[in-house]
């Protein structure tokens, strides 16, 4: 069967994709561009499908920060901005708040168990995008809470 590289048959392609997962307007364009769609084609479609409301980058950031608890602040800006989100949209999306931040890495620790080394524990929380100040703080409560 011949690929239809048409503007409908790439509309087409485009719905196929945006029916599997939620992704971006610049993850779709780069899919596009992929395939063999110019650069001003894989916009239009895009524009199509942001106007008709199949894509659309604010939902996305909400349904990726929902279901990625487990990265720091650092980490989540990081991930949304390589995934094509605008920054203006990702630093209104995501806002550090200390002590969140603080939680959130304190009940990372609670459920690796009490038994994971501080370096570990360290190294963990550092991948995942928590700062050194966060890290330092959730740390710190963890051995008060030990003792």
């Amino acid at each position: 069967m011949k690929r239809d590289d048409s503007f409908e048959g790439l509309l087409e392609y485009a719905m196929t994709l945006i029916s599997r997962s939620e992704v971006t307007c610049s993850q779709l364009k780069r899919k596009l561009v992929a395939r063999g769609a110019s650069s001003r084609t894989s916009e239009k479609v895009c524009r199509e499908l942001k106007e008709s409301g199949y894509i659309d980058d604010r939902r996305y950031c909400e349904l990726f920060i929902s279901t990625h608890g487990e990265y720091g602040f650092k980490r989540m800006k990081v991930e949304l901005l390589k995934r094509g989100i605008e920054r203006d949209l990702v630093e209104s999306m995501v806002a550090f708040d200390q002590e969140d931040e603080v939680e959130k890495a304190l009940a990372m620790i609670r459920h690796w168990g009490p038994d994971l080394e501080m370096e570990k524990a360290w190294g963990r929380l550092s991948r995942r995008g928590f700062s050194y100040p966060v890290i330092r703080e959730a740390l710190r409560r963890t051995c008060g809470e030990a003792s």
